[in-house]
């Protein structure tokens, strides 16, 4: 009798013990991180279910997600940090649009990256660094975007239709004698006219209009002169009949004898650099 009262002991500590543990376990338990909680295709930019797309359709608002991944998007309670894809974390600015060298399109908010799509067109143009891409001085966003110093910023995401605000900036109203530019931006015709960088000034093309996504709209004599003949201008003060080759005889710190722009800083920036050195 003795010896099965001992056994039966053994068997209900036993387990008691196993109940215990088990109960130690679930209290620290992480719950291993599935993406089938927002479900598939989840974080294929592919997918008609991708994050991006349904940020996006919130106002490109990443707020939700802070929720569930930690204010700093490192974890949190869902215990997966957004940084594993997201090094500088979703609110840096290439996130939604550039790419790791810069943070202006390509790519666009939309995933574009060809010059001929809206959302791209001619930024390139504008700021790149390399300047055998352009034939002016850097464009800063601020130029034709409200500034912006975060991604919380009233003047970063202040609409609902997934487009960017144009606010044309000093350069684009610069004026030069007898010439007060009129800055117009067609959202349909995706154009630019009545601005000082593209012939709104003395002795310019000031009826010029610029098309944002046809990459040769501003080619070189569309803002002054024909850009038919070569001549740098038609009109003004300026000897008739030149070409590109004799524009360094007054401007030579800025165009050489081929007709090549030598210093971007110093074209369509505001100033009329005249002379070879100065």
């Amino acid at each position: 009798m003795k010896k099965i009262f001992i056994f039966y002991s053994l068997i209900i500590l036993t387990v008691f013990g196993f109940i215990y543990g088990c109960s130690e376990v679930k209290d620290n338990v992480v719950m291993a991180p599935t993406t089938s909680f927002h479900g598939e295709g989840w974080l294929n930019p592919a997918s008609t279910n991708f994050h991006g797309k349904t940020i996006a359709a919130d106002n490109w608002n990443p707020g939700m997600c802070k929720s569930c991944h930690g204010a700093d998007y490192n974890g949190g309670t869902a215990q997966v940090s957004c940084l594993t894809c997201h090094e500088n974390g979703p609110e840096s600015c290439n996130t939604c649009h550039g790419n790791d060298n810069h943070i202006y399109p390509p790519k666009s908010l939309f995933g574009n990256t060809l010059n001929t799509q809206t959302g791209v067109g001619a930024h390139d143009k504008h700021m790149n660094s390399d300047t055998t891409q352009r034939f002016t001085a850097v464009v800063e966003c601020e130029e034709c975007h409200l500034p912006v110093s975060s991604f919380s910023d009233p003047n970063h995401i202040a609409n609902t239709n997934s487009t960017a605000t144009l606010v044309f900036g000093n350069l684009a109203k610069t004026v030069t004698e007898g010439v007060t530019p009129n800055p117009t931006w067609d959202k349909g015709t995706q154009t630019c006219s009545g601005t000082y960088c593209h012939g709104n000034f003395k002795n310019g093309n000031t009826t010029n209009t610029a098309n944002f996504i046809t990459p040769n709209s501003a080619g070189c004599g569309t803002c002054h002169g024909n850009p038919t003949t070569g001549n740098p201008l038609p009109g003004g003060t300026h000897p008739q009949g030149w070409t590109l080759n004799k524009c360094y005889l007054c401007h030579g710190a800025v165009i050489n004898s081929a007709g090549v722009i030598i210093n971007q800083s110093r074209h369509v920036n505001g100033a009329v650099d005249f002379g070879v050195n100065n």
